[in-house]
């Protein structure tokens, strides 16, 4: 982190709220349910194993690397135990992403930024029943999570090769709507905004959005102020780390809310 970025995190630290502060019935349930309930679900278990295998797993690949790259990972050739230490969400995030779609049971959900694939084994595990569409620019990633699904049998998720700015919108235009996007690629305001403005096309009251890496930088924060700020966006909530809105009919006001994670 940056001092910019530090002094923000001590901010978040010091605001944020936790279930003594929040008053909406939707928001404290949420918050005891989802962020302070650590029930370990079944699948948490195997999760935990394949992350610990591809931690342990040193094979080099050759990245192509089509957004804002990687803090910690510059270089071009990475280990898949580097990529799963710095570059895919952590176990507690992962966790909270498959508590999350076990509770609201989104039926088409896509992942912008496949990467080494095991998030995404989270959100098809949290939904069996659902379709995951994760879309990935690496060849070499691609073909990494395509052998990590064929050996876990993952059957509900549909892996697409290519350029977000490319293969999002030919995706979507065969879908009739989203339940769930997951964005974890390009952490760059233009085309962190491009997607937010596509995904709203096909967006329903139900939608829920989450936003990966809000604090990366100076771009990444104004684009998350510019997506809260959306007329359309009924509910936010910012975890540091990540955020989340909403387009929810209930909620007749707008808001914003730091929550605690």
């Amino acid at each position: 982190m940056n001092l910019g970025t530090i002094f923000k995190y001590i901010n978040y630290q010091l605001t944020a709220c936790n279930e003594h502060d929040l008053h909406s019935p939707f928001l404290y349930n949420f918050y005891m349910e989802l962020i302070k309930n650590k029930y370990p679900f079944a699948d948490f278990k195997l999760l935990q194993q394949i992350r610990a295998q591809l931690i342990q797993n040193h094979t080099e690949l050759q990245i192509t690397d089509f957004g804002a790259g990687s803090k910690k990972l510059n270089n071009n050739k990475r280990r898949i135990s580097d990529i799963s230490k710095h570059g895919i969400a952590t176990q507690k995030q992962a966790e909270f992403l498959y508590r999350l779609l076990n509770a609201f049971q989104p039926k088409t959900i896509i992942e912008l930024g496949t990467s080494v694939g095991l998030t995404t084994l989270y959100l098809a595990k949290s939904v069996p029943k659902s379709s995951i569409y994760t879309i990935e620019g690496c060849p070499n990633l691609f073909q990494f999570s395509n052998q990590l699904f064929q050996k876990q049998q993952q059957k509900n998720i549909q892996q697409i090769q290519g350029n977000f700015d490319i293969e999002f919108p030919k995706l979507l235009q065969s879908l009739k709507s989203i339940d769930f996007i997951y964005i974890d690629g390009n952490h760059a305001y233009e085309p962190t905004m491009r997607y937010f403005k596509t995904a709203l096309t096909k967006k329903t009251p139900q939608t829920i959005m989450m936003f990966d890496d809000i604090n990366w930088s100076k771009e990444m924060q104004k684009a998350w102020k510019e997506i809260q700020l959306n007329s359309e966006v009924t509910l936010s909530m910012d975890f540091f780390y990540f955020g989340l809105v909403f387009f929810r009919t209930e909620h007749k006001e707008k808001e914003h809310v730091v929550l605690k994670f």
